[in-house]
C-alpha cells in the first residue's frame, strides 16, 4: 500500500520541479543602505521579476498584475505612492524618483482616442482596487496626454498589420496618503511575501514612521522579455546608540535574521560608504553582503528644482519655479512640465524669464519650446511643457500670472479652508553631452503646493439654522404655556392663619347647620297653623246648608 502511494507522491514532485528548470523566469531582490549626510538611513528595497511574455501561466510574476496589463494592452506602466517630500539638495539622486502622493503613467495601444480613453478609465480603476490608492479618480478629466514628456523606457510592442496606436496617459493624486492598507496588496505581489527573503525586514512600525516613505511598481516590456519591478524606499532615524564598530544594517533594519526566499535567484544587501561602518562579507542566511566603495558625504548635486507661488489675494497669484544646473562644466538639457487644474488659470502672456548669473545666455530662446494646451472648466486640465538649455553653474527663473478661480459649494472638499493641492512639477534631464548610452534622463519633482481660494461662509446655513432653533425653542414655551394654562393667583397663608380659616370653615358649617335647623322647625311651625287655620270641605258644605 505504501508503495503504490509513493509512487504518485514523486511524479507529482517532478511534475512541480521540472518547470522551474525549464521556464526563464528569475527573481532578484537587493537592499541597498546609505547613511545620509543629514544624519538618518536610507534603505531602498527593489525586487525584480523578470519573465518571457504575458501569458495565461506565470509562476514569479504576479498573476493579477498581469491579467490586468494583458485586459487593458498596457506596453509599459510607473506607480508611486509617496509619504513625504525627498531633499534631492541634501539628499542627493534616489532610486527611484516619485512625486509627493500618487502617480500613475501608462503607455497602452488602442485603435482611437474614445477607446483609448475608455481603456484608461477601466485601467485607473481596476488598478486602485488592486493598490487600494484613490487611482479611480484620475480620469480623462483629472490626467493629461503628454506630448514629449513620460518617453517610455522600454519597447513599445503593436503587432504587425494593427491598426492600434500608442497612447500615454499620466496622473497625479498629490493628496493621496500613504497607510497599511497599501502596504499589504503591495506586499501580495512578491512571490514570497512579507514572511520570507528581504521583504520580511518591512515592518509596518518601522516603515511608516519615517521621514520618507515611496511604494512603487514599474512594468518595462524589453525585446526579450518583460520585468517588472516593485521598490520601496524608505528614510530612517539612526538609533542614538549607535557606534561605529556596530553592523549597520542590524543595527538600521532591527535584524538582519530573516528566512531566504527560495525562489529568488539572487539575495543580496549593498552598504554604500561603508569604510565608516563595520564591513563584513560573505552570506547572511544565503544572501550575499557586498559593499560599495566609500564615498564623500558631500553628495555631487547635477539638479535642482524650486517650485512656489507668489503674489497676495484669494484672485491672483504667480506661479515661480527656479531650475538650478550645478555642474561646472557642463550643460542641462531640462524638459519642464507643469499641469494646473482648471480653476488655477495661467497667463502666458506675462510669462517671464531670469538668468542668474545675469553674463550667461540661454542657448536657445524658451519660446522656440513650448507647448501649451489650455483647460476648459471641470473637463481638461492645463498642461504647459518648456525645452531649457541651462548653463553650468546657473539658475534660470521662470514666472507668470495665475488667476484663482471660483468653484460651485458642491465642489468644495470637507476640510474646505484647508485649500487645494498643486501637483508638483515635472522635470527630466539630461547632460548635453553625453554618450548615446548614457541619454536616459534623470527625473526630478518639486514640492506640491497649497492654494487657498475664495472659500464661501459653509458656517453660515449652520449659524442660520442654530439660531432659528434656539428662537423656536424660547418663544415656544411661553406661547405654549400662555395659551394652554389657566392662570391663578396663589396666596401664601401662614399657619395661624390655616387655624383661623379651620375656625371660621367650622363656625360657618356650624350657623350653616343651625340656620337650617331654625328653617325647618319654623316650616313645621307654619304648616301647623296653616292646618289650624284652613277649614276642611265637609265644614264648608255644613255652612252653605245653614245659610240656605
Amino acid at each position: 500500500m505504501q508503495k503504490i502511494i509513493s509512487v504518485p507522491i514523486i511524479v507529482t514532485v517532478l511534475a512541480s520541479i521540472t518547470p522551474l528548470l525549464v521556464t526563464g523566469d528569475s527573481f532578484d531582490e537587493t537592499l541597498y543602505l546609505k547613511r545620509l549626510p543629514t544624519g538618518q538611513a536610507y534603505a531602498h528595497l527593489e525586487f525584480v521579476i523578470k519573465d518571457g511574455s504575458l501569458s495565461n501561466h506565470t509562476r514569479l510574476f504576479p498573476r493579477i498584475l498581469a491579467e490586468i496589463l494583458d485586459a487593458h494592452k498596457i506596453q509599459e506602466m510607473h506607480f508611486s505612492l509617496t509619504q513625504g517630500y525627498w531633499r534631492t539638495e541634501s539628499w542627493g539622486n534616489p532610486h527611484v524618483a516619485s512625486p509627493t502622493g500618487a502617480h500613475l503613467s501608462a503607455w497602452f495601444s488602442a485603435l482611437s482616442q474614445k477607446d483609448a480613453d475608455r481603456n484608461w478609465n477601466g485601467f485607473t480603476s481596476r488598478f486602485s482596487g488592486l493598490t487600494c490608492a484613490s487611482l479611480n479618480f484620475l480620469d480623462v478629466k483629472t490626467s493629461i496626454e503628454p506630448r514629449y514628456a513620460y518617453r517610455p523606457v522600454g519597447v513599445i510592442k503593436i503587432p504587425r498589420g494593427s491598426q492600434e496606436k500608442a497612447f500615454v496617459r499620466a496622473g497625479n493624486l498629490p493628496r493621496e496618503n500613504v497607510c497599511t492598507e497599501n502596504l499589504t496588496p503591495w506586499s501580495k505581489l512578491l512571490p514570497c511575501g512579507l514572511s520570507r527573503g528581504l521583504a520580511s525586514l518591512l515592518r509596518s512600525k518601522q516603515v511608516f514612521n519615517t521621514h520618507y516613505h515611496s511604494e512603487a511598481i514599474e512594468f518595462i516590456q524589453t525585446g526579450e522579455e518583460v520585468r517588472a519591478k516593485l521598490s520601496i524606499t524608505l528614510v530612517l532615524d539612526l538609533p542614538k546608540s549607535l557606534k561605529p564598530t556596530d553592523n549597520f544594517p542590524k543595527r538600521v533594519l532591527g535584524s538582519l535574521a530573516i528566512f531566504p526566499c527560495y525562489p529568488a535567484s539572487s539575495s543580496s544587501v549593498k552598504v554604500w560608504d561603508g569604510a565608516k561602518w563595520k564591513s563584513y562579507d560573505g552570506a547572511v542566511n544565503g544572501m550575499r553582503v557586498e559593499d560599495v566603495p566609500p564615498v564623500n558625504d558631500n553628495v555631487q548635486l547635477v539638479f535642482s528644482p524650486v517650485k512656489y507661488m507668489g503674489g497676495y489675494g484669494q484672485e491672483y497669484g504667480s506661479m515661480i519655479v527656479e531650475m538650478t544646473n550645478h555642474l561646472s562644466e557642463k550643460s542641462l538639457s531640462v524638459l519642464y512640465v507643469e499641469v494646473l487644474p482648471w480653476f488655477i488659470r495661467p497667463y502666458l502672456h506675462t510669462m517671464e524669464f531670469d538668468v542668474k548669473p545675469p553674463s550667461e545666455k540661454l542657448k536657445n530662446r524658451p519660446g522656440t519650446f513650448l507647448h501649451y494646451t489650455p483647460g476648459m472648466d471641470r473637463a481638461v486640465l492645463h498642461k504647459l511643457e518648456m525645452q531649457f538649455i541651462i548653463p553650468p553653474k546657473s539658475t534660470i527663473t521662470v514666472s507668470f500670472m495665475v488667476e484663482k478661480g471660483h468653484l460651485k459649494w458642491n465642489e468644495y472638499p470637507p476640510d474646505a479652508n484647508h485649500g487645494f493641492y498643486l501637483e508638483a512639477a515635472h522635470f527630466e534631464v539630461n547632460v548635453t553631452d553625453s554618450k548615446p548610452e548614457e541619454e536616459k534622463p534623470l527625473y526630478y519633482y518639486s514640492r506640491i503646493l497649497l492654494v487657498n481660494l475664495s472659500t464661501p461662509d459653509f458656517s453660515m446655513p449652520y449659524n442660520v439654522i442654530c439660531l432659528t432653533c434656539t428662537v423656536v425653542a424660547l418663544a415656544f414655551g411661553p406661547i405654549h404655556n400662555i395659551t394652554t394654562k389657566q392662570l391663578k393667583l396663589s396666596v401664601y397663608t401662614s399657619k395661624g392663619d390655616k387655624l383661623k380659616q379651620l375656625w371660621r370653615k367650622f363656625l360657618q358649617k356650624f350657623r350653616k347647620q343651625k340656620s337650617e335647623d331654625v328653617a325647618i322647625a319654623s316650616q313645621e311651625v307654619s304648616e301647623i297653623t296653616e292646618e289650624k287655620v284652613v277649614p276642611s270641605k265637609n265644614d264648608s258644605k255644613d255652612e252653605g246648608k245653614k245659610n240656605k
